[in-house]
């Protein structure tokens, strides 16, 4: 190991040690602050992170698609290459208060754990990634590059006016992405594509007694999603993924008629559909238009519209690539696990795939403690977090 890197790694995990209260109170403010999705309100949020941020970088600003919804972009270092590191502000309902053992915004710590909403997704990287910056500067590191952080709004309802709005106004053009999500410190190399599909059927209406007088909307829909379930089954059957959880779908809502002795005009469902990270989007979604054609060929007088959305292409970042191969150094260096894993979940890395850059998410937490009541991160993994993301910054940016 370069004696030159030994000595830039020290300074950062001392560093790191001497900032850890100010991590950990960080993390306690951001809690507090509440900006659950729905409504959608990041302001307060934002606002505790502009101030972190303005205390080591001028390069800060809050970036607004809506009023209520600002993203926090903060830079630091100068030149053409941009590392970036993403995660989100928003988080989702705390559901039943009755529910949690602690109040959800208190952000109580206990034997070295922190409660409180969103405190695993994402605030513990938020935090972290928020003060790996802080720490560079304080280590006063030469960068030969820039080290750009979006903490973003909207991320729980889809994206699009948070990381997807900062690409589309040329706020960010990363070389190289990592995003903050709960992996429990590991390098996720894969994410399933997701793309949601709704299906409308049209009927007749006619009385129950009589239903052959019109064409049931409903009935029309229950054949359709038979012959997709059947098609799926059969084709995600065996089918498994070394990374990633298995390709699935959900029929996550359904709704149709106006009362029960009345035949249904209409129907309407919606389906979650994840795909794996080496199948391509625009194929799987024409595999539902064409079952759907082929439906609608064989059953003239039915009225069926098809509509696409939430497309989300897969992540299959290359384990060779420089950000895969730093980053595992980085955790070995750290004595942390540097295995390589995937993403059960899906992420806003994926409005960067089209880029053809690479992607890795990595962040503090246990997946099956978000979106749950009495969400909780271990501070410790938040304090390892960071040490991973400045280490990483100074290991691509760094002159050593």
């Amino acid at each position: 190991m370069n004696n030159n890197w030994l000595n830039v790694q020290k300074a950062i995990e001392d560093s790191v040690e001497k900032h850890r209260g100010e991590i950990t109170s960080f993390l306690v403010d951001l809690v507090k602050a509440k900006s659950y999705t729905p409504p959608g309100d990041t302001r307060e949020v934002a606002e505790i992170c502009r101030k972190k941020a303005a205390g080591f970088t001028e390069k800060v600003s809050l970036v607004r698609s809506e009023e209520k919804l600002p993203s926090l972009v903060a830079e630091i270092g100068s030149g053409s290459q941009e590392l970036l590191f993403n995660s989100h502000i928003d988080t989702v309902p705390i559901g039943e208060a009755g529910d949690w053992i602690y109040d959800p915004f208190e952000a109580k710590i206990i034997e070295g754990m922190l409660y409180g909403r969103g405190c695993a997704d994402a605030k513990g990287c938020v935090a972290s990634m928020l003060m790996a910056g802080k720490v560079l500067i304080d280590c006063n590191l030469k960068l030969r590059g820039r080290l750009k952080m979006t903490l973003v709004a909207d991320e729980e309802a889809g994206g699009a006016k948070g990381t997807c709005y900062l690409i589309e106004k040329g706020i960010t053009k990363p070389n190289m992405v990592v995003i903050g999500e709960i992996t429990e410190n590991r390098i996720a190399i894969a994410e399933k594509g997701i793309f949601w599909t709704k299906i409308t059927t049209y009927g007749q209406t006619a009385h129950a007694s009589t239903p052959w007088t019109g064409r049931s909307a409903i009935s029309d829909m229950i054949r359709i999603l038979n012959k997709l379930q059947n098609y799926w089954d059969k084709k995600f059957a065996g089918v498994n993924h070394h990374l990633v959880p298995p390709p699935s779908y959900n029929i996550g809502i359904i709704s149709g008629g106006i009362q029960i002795n009345t035949v249904a005009d209409r129907c309407e469902v919606f389906i979650d559909r994840r795909i794996l990270p080496e199948e391509n989007l625009d194929d799987c979604c024409q595999e539902v238009w064409e079952l759907i054609e082929d439906f609608k060929h064989k059953n003239p007088d039915a009225k069926i519209e098809v509509d696409f959305s939430n497309l989300g292409q897969p992540i299959n970042t290359d384990p060779k690539s420089d950000l895969v191969m730093k980053a595992r150094e980085v955790c070995k260096d750290l004595g942390l696990n540097d295995e390589l894993t995937g993403y059960a979940q899906a992420s806003d890395g994926r409005f960067f795939v089209g880029q053809k850059v690479p992607i890795i998410l990595l962040g503090p937490g246990v997946a099956e403690k978000a979106h749950s009541p009495n969400e909780c991160i271990e501070v410790e993994e938040v304090i390892k977090a960071t040490k991973i993301y400045a280490c990483l910054a100074a290991k691509i940016l760094g002159t050593y």
